[in-house]
């Protein structure tokens, strides 16, 4: 699946706005308005960058970079969703792998990368162990803390296709 990622800025935050989870997913996720003001305050002092996926034209998913500038061996995926009109056809593990390429791109000193995820999120822990990540056996604000642990650079990364 082919997709493309591009910075949440003045000219496409209304459109990432719209995007929306099915009912029974939103206490998997933040909103992406509450991301969104996750950027602007940076409750933990890290930096958060905001992402739009996009496939063709129509953006059909977001997700949250954030990172210490004084720390670039981690690195942080939040607020990660797939628009419901979306799901099931791989486009979240294509934007997972584009998430990833991006990281080592851009933090060649990464070594680790950190997500949560909701213990009742089952497709999401499935993308994720695909992936790579591994449970860490705690929780962060009542969510199933996960790591990636990257070796050498990681540009092509290939996710399993069978998640």
């Amino acid at each position: 699946m082919k997709i493309f990622v591009r910075e949440v800025t003045s000219e496409n935050w209304e459109e990432a706005l719209a995007l929306s989870v099915w009912p029974e997913q939103r206490e998997f996720v933040p909103t992406v308005a509450r991301s969104l003001a996750e950027c602007h305050i940076r409750p933990d002092g890290k930096t958060y960058e905001p992402f739009a996926v996009y496939s063709g034209d129509e953006m059909v998913g977001f997700y949250t970079l954030s990172y210490n500038p004084a720390d670039a061996t981690k690195c942080y995926l939040g607020g990660f969703l797939i628009d419901r009109a979306h799901q099931r056809r791989g486009l979240g593990r294509a934007a997972l792998a584009e998430y990833l390429d991006g990281v080592a791109r851009r933090f060649p000193s990464c070594a680790e990368v950190y997500l949560t995820v909701h213990s009742d999120n089952h497709a999401a822990e499935a993308l994720y162990r695909g992936a790579g990540f591994e449970h860490l056996g705690f929780q962060v604000d009542g969510e199933n803390a996960m790591r990636l642990r990257l070796t050498g650079a990681r540009t092509g990364v290939q996710v399993r296709a069978d998640v």
